[in-house]
C-alpha cells in the first residue's frame, strides 16, 4: 500500500467590496452529501421517483371500495312557463320548485374488471304553480326516494383493471431503477468537479510557486547584471519570463473562479456563498479482474433491467392494441326500489311524513329491475387495427434489440474503464517519480546558476520543466481517481471496500 496525502485549503474572495464572508469547508464526501441533498438533479430525481409511487399507489387503491355523496342543498327555482294547451292559445304559469337532495355512491371494483355499484337517493321538494287564468297558486311537498345495485362486466375484453397495475408496478420499478442509477451518475459528476476544482487550485498554487522563483530569479539576475557578471540580454529575458509567470497566474486565477461557480451550482450550494475545499488522498492500489468486472456489471448494472421493462410494457401494448379488433360482451344488471310520498298529502307537511310515505310506497311498489347482454362484433377497419398491431409488434422487437445491445455497451464500457485505471495507475507513477527526477534537476541548475555555471535560459528550461512535471503528475493523479470512480459507477461495486453498492 502506497499512501499519497494532500491536503489543500483554497477560499475565493467574490469582491473587492463584499467583505470576508465565512469559509464553507468541504471535503469530497461532504460534497456528494450537500449534493445528494440539495443539487437539482436530484430534487428532480426524487419527484419523479414520488410521481411513479402515487401512481402505483392509485393503480392499487383502483381495486378497493370507493364511495361518494352528493348533496343540493338547496336547489332553488322559480320561472314563468309557457304551457301549450290543445286547440288553444298558450297558457303563462309561474312554476317554482325547491329541491334538497342527496345521493350516496358506493363502488366496488371486480378484479374481474367488472364492478358493483351501490346507490341510495333520496330528494324533498316543494313545488308551486301559478296558475293566470284562475288567479290562484298550488302547491305540493314530496319526498322520492330510491335504492338500486348495479352490475357491470365486461367480457372477451382485456382485463384492463389488471393491466393497469402490472403497468404501474414496471413504471415505479424502473423509476426506482433510473433513480438509483442517476444518484450514482450525480455522485460521479460531483467527484469529476470536485477534482476538476482541486486541479484549478493546485495549478494557481503552482502558479504561485513559479511566479515567486521567477521573482526570485528576476532580482538575482539584476544584481549580477549590475555587477557586469551576465549580458544584458539574460536580465531582460529574467524579466520577460517574470512577465509570462504573472500571466499564467491571472490565467489560474480566472480558472478557479469560474470551476468554483460550476462546482457550486452543481453540488446545490449558492453562488455568494465562500467554499474552501480540504482534500485528503489516499491511494490504495487495488487488482481488477476484466472478467469479474464484466460479470459484476451484467449482474448489478440496472440498465439492463430498465430494459427489461420496456420490453415488457411493449409486450403489454401489443396484447392490448390487438384486443381491441376482438369481440367485446357486456353485462348489465340492476335491482332497483323507488319509493315516492302520498301526493295526497297536505302541503307543508314534516319530512317525517313524507319520509315514512315514501318507505311504504317503497314496499307497495313493483321494484325495477332489467339485465342486459350486448355484444360488439368488429367487421373491418380496413387494416386500420392490423397496422397499428404492427407497429407495436415493432416497437416490441426494437426493445429487444436494445436489450441486446446494451449487454455489448455494458461489456464494452467496463472493459474500457478496466484498461483506463490501469493505464492512469501506470502513468501516474512513471510521472511521480519524473516529477521528483524534475525537482532534483532544477535544484541544482538553481545552485549552478548562482554560481555562474550556467545561464538564464537553461535555467528557465529547467523550470519549465519542473513546472510541466508538477502539472502532469497532478492531471494523472485526478484521471486515475476518475477513473477508479468511473470503474465503481459502471461495475456498481466498490473495489476499496470489496461490496457491492446495491443488494
Amino acid at each position: 500500500m502506497k499512501r499519497s496525502t494532500l491536503i489543500m485549503l483554497f477560499t475565493l474572495v467574490l469582491g473587492a467590496t463584499s467583505g470576508a464572508r465565512e469559509r464553507t469547508i468541504l471535503t469530497l464526501d461532504q460534497a456528494i452529501a450537500i449534493a445528494l441533498e440539495k443539487s437539482y438533479q436530484m430534487k428532480a430525481l426524487r419527484l419523479s421517483l414520488i410521481q411513479s409511487e402515487k401512481n402505483l399507489v392509485a393503480a392499487r387503491n383502483r381495486f378497493r371500495t370507493n364511495a361518494s355523496l352528493a348533496l343540493n342543498t338547496p336547489n332553488w327555482r322559480e320561472s314563468v312557463s309557457e304551457i301549450q294547451v290543445a286547440g288553444q292559445l298558450p297558457v303563462y304559469n309561474t312554476i317554482g320548485d325547491i329541491r334538497y337532495q342527496g345521493t350516496l355512491d358506493i363502488s366496488q371494483p371486480l378484479p374481474t374488471n367488472g364492478s358493483l355499484r351501490l346507490q341510495s337517493q333520496a330528494y324533498h321538494r316543494d313545488v308551486s304553480t301559478y296558475e293566470l287564468d284562475l288567479d290562484q297558486t298550488k302547491k305540493r311537498s314530496e319526498l322520492i326516494s330510491s335504492v338500486s345495485l348495479r352490475f357491470t362486466q365486461p367480457l372477451f375484453s382485456l382485463n384492463t383493471l389488471k393491466l393497469n397495475l402490472t403497468t404501474a408496478n414496471l413504471q415505479f420499478e424502473r423509476t426506482r431503477n433510473v433513480f438509483r442509477r442517476s444518484e450514482l451518475s450525480i455522485i460521479y459528476s460531483v467527484t469529476s468537479a470536485f477534482f476538476d476544482l482541486y486541479e484549478s487550485t493546485r495549478s494557481l498554487q503552482i502558479a504561485q510557486d513559479n511566479l515567486r522563483q521567477q521573482q526570485e530569479l528576476y532580482e538575482l539576475a539584476a544584481k549580477k547584471y549590475a555587477s557586469g557578471l551576465i549580458p544584458e540580454v539574460e536580465a531582460l529575458q529574467m524579466e520577460v519570463d517574470l512577465a509570462q509567470s504573472r500571466s499564467d497566474l491571472l490565467s489560474a486565477e480566472v480558472a478557479l473562479w469560474r470551476n468554483e461557480d460550476e462546482f457550486k451550482q452543481l453540488v446545490g450550494i449558492q453562488l455568494q456563498d465562500s467554499v474552501g475545499v480540504q482534500t485528503d488522498f489516499l491511494y490504495q492500489p487495488f487488482t481488477v479482474e476484466e472478467e469479474t468486472a464484466v460479470q459484476r456489471a451484467l449482474k448489478y448494472r440496472s440498465e439492463l433491467r430498465e430494459n427489461e421493462i420496456s420490453v415488457e410494457l411493449a409486450r403489454l401494448n401489443v396484447k392490448e392494441v390487438d384486443a381491441r379488433k376482438a369481440i367485446r360482451g357486456d353485462i348489465d344488471a340492476f335491482y332497483d326500489l323507488t319509493g315516492v310520498s302520498d301526493s295526497n298529502l297536505p302541503y307543508g307537511s314534516t319530512w317525517a311524513d313524507l319520509w315514512n310515505s315514501s318507505q311504504s310506497d317503497m314496499k307497495r311498489r313493483p321494484h325495477n329491475r332489467g339485465v342486459v347482454f350486448s355484444l360488439s362484433v368488429p367487421l373491418w377497419d380496413w387494416g386500420v387495427n392490423a397496422a397499428e398491431v404492427q407497429s407495436a409488434q415493432a416497437a416490441l422487437e426494437n426493445g429487444r434489440l436494445m436489450l441486446q445491445e446494451e449487454k455489448v455497451t455494458i461489456q464494452r464500457q467496463v472493459r474500457e474503464v478496466v484498461s483506463r485505471v490501469r493505464e492512469s495507475e501506470s502513468r501516474m507513477r512513471v510521472l511521480q517519480k519524473n516529477q521528483q527526477v524534475a525537482q532534483r534537476a532544477f535544484d541544482i541548475s538553481l545552485a549552478r546558476f548562482n554560481n555562474g555555471d550556467i545561464t538564464s535560459q537553461e535555467l528557465a528550461l529547467d523550470r519549465n520543466r519542473l513546472t510541466q512535471a508538477k502539472t502532469s503528475y497532478l492531471k494523472a493523479y485526478i484521471d486515475y481517481k476518475l477513473a477508479t470512480a468511473d470503474l465503481k459507477r459502471k461495475t456498481m461495486w466498490d473495489y476499496e471496500k470489496d461490496r457491492p453498492l446495491v443488494e
